[in-house]
């Protein structure tokens, strides 16, 4: 579903990111894949293939984890959240085929089913110190949902009733929900929040955000030629403490080791405009050397200056360290 509501900046991104880190901003992100799994083995099937123990998540509750190859190369980065009667799967926008297949292709004699819901559903995601009182405000209760928690929240409408399906995940560092609900009823909630003072926010934001915050999108800073450890989301993503999965023993052997030599890092650039995607980071001591590259590129307004995130190599992930950029004039980026 291509996202209604969603631009880049609604005039202003810098009120708009004041908003996001100050009080609360809803961004559209109803392109996200949705999938939805029920059937009486989905949580054993589902556990065999992710880097996350869903053995073990309790209904009411999510996670975040890898579905990788036999070579233990990234797939999908995925969100899961239990129902009583279903496990709920999501993912950056237009994996859903991808995951599908990959998942249908192991998919035997389990008594399951895996059906993609994204074109049936609107998403957005409400972020900033504020959320929770904005979100009361404009009639959805989620005082009692801490990070990685779920539920179906309802809100009251002259019309109608609407209900949402609500999810904590503070992505950006800060309170965040992920709301979803019916496609026709997502002009009437995206209205109900900007009612609440919620500020709606583009893409331009989103990218600021996320970037400052090391997170990633699968497809722009992440593809199957990644470990698992290098998207540098271990202790969110991967369980060393579950039983056997696709890619486990690679994974399991890398941690043995002890460290990737490369690893995806956010950074500031030094300079004055936003530099392409795909701008290279030098080695400081051999500069016809390549230490890593730029896959993703923002303002961020926080630090008056462009901030990247891309791989770079293990020797330069040290925060504080700064690597020249392959430009004219030469710069520099440091590392979160």
């Amino acid at each position: 579903m291509e996202p209604r509501h969603s631009q880049p900046d609604f005039g202003d991104s810098e009120s708009e990111y004041r908003a996001a880190t100050e009080a609360a901003a809803v961004f559209d992100v109803s392109d996200r894949t949705q999938l939805r799994m029920s059937g009486p083995d989905r949580r054993s099937f589902f556990h065999g293939f992710c880097t996350n123990d869903i053995k073990g998540l309790s209904v009411g509750f999510g996670c975040e984890a890898f579905l990788c190859n036999v070579k233990g190369r990234i797939l999908g980065h995925v969100f899961v959240f239990a129902d009583e009667d279903s496990l709920w799967i999501e993912s950056v926008p237009g994996q859903g085929e991808a995951l599908t297949s990959h998942l249908n292709r192991y998919h035997l004699v389990e008594d399951l089913k895996l059906v993609d819901q994204t074109e049936t559903l609107a998403e957005f995601l409400v972020s900033g110190p504020q959320t929770v009182q904005r979100l009361a405000d404009a009639g959805l209760n989620v005082a009692g949902l801490e990070p990685w928690r779920h539920g179906i929240v309802t809100m009251e409408t002259d019309e109608t009733r609407i209900d949402c399906r609500v999810k904590r995940v503070d992505i950006f560092g800060s309170c965040a929900f992920l709301i979803s609900t019916a496609s026709g009823h997502a002009d009437a909630l995206w209205q109900r929040l900007l009612e609440a003072s919620v500020v709606p926010a583009g893409k331009s934001v989103f990218e600021s955000l996320r970037i400052e915050a090391g997170f990633p999108v699968y497809g722009i800073d992440l593809s199957d030629e990644n470990l698992a450890q290098e998207a540098a989301r271990t202790e969110r993503a991967i369980s060393f403490q579950k039983g056997c999965y696709l890619g486990q023993e690679p994974i399991a052997r890398l941690n043995a080791m002890g460290h990737v030599n490369r690893a995806l890092a956010s950074f500031v650039i030094e300079a004055s405009e936003i530099p392409p995607v795909g701008t290279v980071l030098l080695n400081p001591k051999k500069e016809d050397k390549e230490a890593g590259r730029a896959t993703s590129v923002a303002w961020s307004w926080s630090a008056g200056k462009p901030i990247g995130m891309g791989m770079v190599r293990a020797l330069f992930l040290e925060p504080g360290t700064e690597l020249p950029i392959a430009s004219e004039p030469r710069t520099t980026a440091t590392i979160r």
